[in-house]
């Protein structure tokens, strides 16, 4: 089986070519991990939900986006006056552009009730960073903590400022993961992880009196890998994608590399 050279998650499908891809194999097979543990009481249901956000022009359009739509007026040359003499701008700068973003959820539901039950998200950067995508995304987080619908929120990224949270979380934490039980608000559970740790099984619950199901995240992501072979698009000879690694991991990450070419050299 190709496997990463991480054991957790890889920072390197973090870059904008490849995340919108891991973004919905990674939901497909959560689906498919949980189904056999949710039938007969349960489904398991893709929602796809579209977001208009803003992106400056120049930016990358595939931030991690799992569809992006761009809408481009058709000009035949860039716009000058000369009808009078006028002096020409000093500074040139770039406005917000609307972008079109799909991205897909995973609700789990009472069969008999049609009524959801859990909801599990996982972050892309339309979630994180500022702009129209965070504020609609945080609404729709209030609304569902509000509610008595359990949330597991999962954040497989080092960049943009990370949603809010009441309490600590160790200063060398690189992703996140929270499961939030309606009948436990305001607190949460959460494994906040560093670069080099496996990532968690995770408790997904479900309406009481029936117990949790897992979802093993490591495996998920495994799979993922394997299956989409992103061990042939990823350069692991260069750094992966902002934000820059710390010292720590970076020194880390080059002992992982060491050993990680010294085994497909001799594989």
């Amino acid at each position: 089986m190709t496997k990463s050279p991480f054991p957790g998650m890889d920072p390197y499908l973090e870059a904008p070519h490849i995340w919108p891809d891991l973004h919905n194999s990674l939901m497909y097979i959560f689906r498919q991990q949980l189904s056999p543990h949710l039938a007969p009481k349960y489904t398991a249901e893709l929602e796809t939900e579209l977001i208009i956000d803003e992106v400056l022009p120049g930016a990358p359009l595939r931030t991690g986006y799992a569809d992006v739509t761009i809408t481009e007026p058709t000009i035949d040359a860039p716009y000058t006056s000369t009808a009078v003499e006028v002096a020409p701008a000093p500074v040139q700068l770039a406005v917000p552009m609307q972008v079109e973003t799909r991205l897909v959820s995973l609700h789990i539901r009472h069969r008999e009730s049609d009524q959801i039950v859990t909801v599990i998200e996982l972050l892309s950067p339309v979630n994180k960073r500022a702009g129209l995508g965070r504020k609609k995304y945080l609404t729709k987080r209030i609304d569902y903590l509000s509610a008595t619908v359990h949330l597991v929120e999962i954040d497989l990224l080092r960049a943009h400022p990370r949603l809010p949270f009441g309490g600590d979380l160790p200063a060398e934490t690189s992703y996140l993961v929270m499961v939030s039980p309606y009948q436990n608000r305001p607190t949460c559970d959460a494994w906040p992880l560093r670069l080099a740790d496996p990532l968690p099984t995770i408790p997904i619950p479900l309406r009481y009196p029936d117990p949790a199901v897992p979802l093993a995240l490591q495996t998920a992501l495994q799979t993922a890998y394997h299956e989409a072979r992103y061990d042939l698009r990823v350069d692991y000879s260069q750094s992966p994608s902002a934000p820059n690694l710390s010292e720590a991991d970076s020194e880390w990450v080059g002992a992982l590399f060491g050993d990680y070419h010294f085994k497909r050299g001799n594989s």
